[in-house]
């Protein structure tokens, strides 16, 4: 065996290129970046302006807003974009368990231990996973706007008085997207298949029992390998790719989807009176605080404890005195992240909670309601009443598996601790057990002298 020396992320690389056949190197990653660019470069371009440009021939106060809804109950590039998100994040729940195997090379890589992994099975998993996605998405676009998106079609929804005549702006350029994106969510399902078809073959020529992964290459030992090597001591398997990919998840929902749609909220507010203030009166009293608002305070004060717990990691192995065997640094990390955790869970508790009695969970398509600024009680229409729904249960549900994933996270390292042997307490015994024998070779040595 070769003894080179890998950089870290040339490992984690060494490790991915070696699971994955020429699909998963290459044509898979090249097809995932062309749809989030023309995604961010085109798609969202063509629907910039579709609230403003739809028309419908009434003047009834509600009514468009309904229409609208009833067409576009949940809009393509949004549902393009979470679709894009889930397809994303089994790669990278993949990448940091890579990571945790290089991190494990790391430590083992002065002994003759060998580090063992499963990495073709979680492939495998990732690569199932993605199918689903976009089989599932691919078939919500069918029920939800089929093939072809038609100009004009006729709406009959409440409020309104009739059957009105309304208008989609750019529909042959928005068909010529929704076909070109189901193309391409095609042809990802179709190289996924033969993925997991070639590792199936692969599986028949050998075994998955825990492959041997460190074959005589060292890992180069950096700052940011010895970080991973204090965070992964005390984290078990969810801490270490799930939980962390679940966040990044949700801040690109917060900013790339939830933020958008709620951009306009107010221009789109529409009230049954004539009065200016009355509608303003009554969209304050709604919305309080804006969702978008307070889901990017959720997603930020999320993230702080974990920031601030990093912050405490690189603290220590900067003041890590020579003398110091790491014990010490060891506990304190594992205190740190257990508490670490429980911010987590009670600031999750704390928002879910707070979406549900402010907001509930789903958001009607009007209200009655009464002020002191309005002469008499008015219906109030919200704009997209059903897409934010979506997102307010796609938000709710986040939270709470977060919430769900780190209880177990905490469960399952109390129990390794509890389990194997506290690493300092192992030190200390060893330590006790290195000084009668240091003594014994001394008192030999005295006796054959004499």
């Amino acid at each position: 065996m070769t003894n080179q020396k890998l950089g870290f992320l040339s490992s984690v690389l060494c490790k991915w290129h070696a699971q994955a056949t020429l699909i998963g190197k290459y044509l898979l990653p090249v097809l995932l970046l062309i749809r989030f660019v023309m995604l961010g470069a085109a798609v969202q371009t063509a629907w910039l302006n579709d609230r403003e440009e739809f028309l419908c021939s009434t003047q009834q106060p509600g009514c468009e807003t309904a229409c609208f809804d009833a067409v576009t109950p949940l809009s393509l590039p949004r549902l393009w974009t979470l679709q894009l998100v889930l397809v994303l994040a089994p790669g990278l729940v993949f990448l940091c368990y890579l990571i945790h195997l290089t991190n494990q090379e790391t430590q083992v890589q002065r002994g003759n231990d060998e580090v063992k992994g499963h990495t073709l099975s979680v492939y495998r998993a990732c690569v199932a996973f993605v199918i689903v996605v976009e089989v599932g998405c691919i078939a919500a676009q069918w029920l939800l706007y089929g093939f072809e998106l038609s100009t004009d079609f006729s709406c009959g929804r409440s409020p309104c008085p009739m059957r009105v005549d309304c208008f989609l702006p750019h529909a042959w350029e928005k068909t010529v997207f929704l076909r070109i994106m189901f193309t391409a969510s095609s042809v990802s399902i179709l190289l996924n298949v033969v993925e997991a078809v070639c590792m199936l073959r692969a599986k028949l020529r050998r075994t998955d029992g825990g492959e041997t992964l460190q074959s005589g290459s060292q890992v180069e030992e950096s700052v940011l390998s010895r970080l991973l090597a204090l965070w992964h001591s005390h984290a078990g398997f969810l801490g270490k790719t799930v939980l962390p990919v679940l966040q990044l998840v949700r801040i690109v929902l917060v900013g790339a989807a939830v933020q958008p749609l709620w951009s306009h909220d107010l221009k789109y507010f529409v009230c049954d009176t004539d009065q200016p203030a009355c509608s303003r009166e009554a969209y304050n009293f709604a919305f309080p605080f804006s969702w978008h608002q307070y889901w990017t305070l959720q997603v930020v004060f999320v993230l702080a404890p974990g920031l601030i717990y990093f912050s405490y990691l690189v603290h220590l192995l900067v003041t890590q005195k020579q003398s110091e065997t790491g014990t010490v640094i060891k506990r304190q990390s594992l205190w740190a992240y257990l508490g670490f955790l429980s911010a987590v869970v009670l600031l999750e508790v704390g928002f879910a909670v707070g979406q549900c009695f402010n907001y509930g969970v789903l958001l009607p398509s009007m209200f009655g309601l009464y002020t002191h600024r309005c002469d008499d009680i008015i219906s109030c229409y919200f704009s997209q009443p059903t897409e934010k729904s979506v997102f307010m249960l796609i938000m709710l549900v986040l939270a709470l598996l977060s919430v769900l994933l780190t209880l177990v996270e905490m469960v399952s390292s109390q129990c390794m601790v509890l389990k194997t042997k506290k690493p300092w307490k192992k030190h200390e015994d060893n330590r006790e057990n290195s000084i009668p024998c240091t003594e014994m070779m001394s008192n030999d040595k005295e006796e054959g002298d004499a």
